[in-house]
């Protein structure tokens, strides 16, 4: 039985897989999916650390989308 971190690294492996790919709106709703479950979580330091990834790397998505405000918010809550 999986985990809720299991689950959100699935997710975050996904949306990576989509990133690749260039499908960045189907990465920004994997990431999106990660980020959800992550922030139900009790933080540990490995979930804040998962969690600012997901947020980094879902900004980069907004960046190549040109959704330069949604990319900056992102990328100010991942720090």
């Amino acid at each position: 039985m999986s985990t809720a971190v299991d689950d959100s690294a699935a997710f975050r492996e996904q949306g990576n897989q989509a990133f690749k790919q260039g499908h960045f709106q189907e990465a920004i709703d994997r990431y999106t999916d990660a980020i959800n479950i992550l922030n139900d979580l009790q933080l540990t330091e490995i979930n804040k650390n998962d969690l600012t990834k997901c947020y980094s790397n879902r900004s980069q998505c907004y960046i190549n989308l040109g959704q330069y405000d949604d990319a900056v918010e992102d990328a100010t809550r991942g720090t």
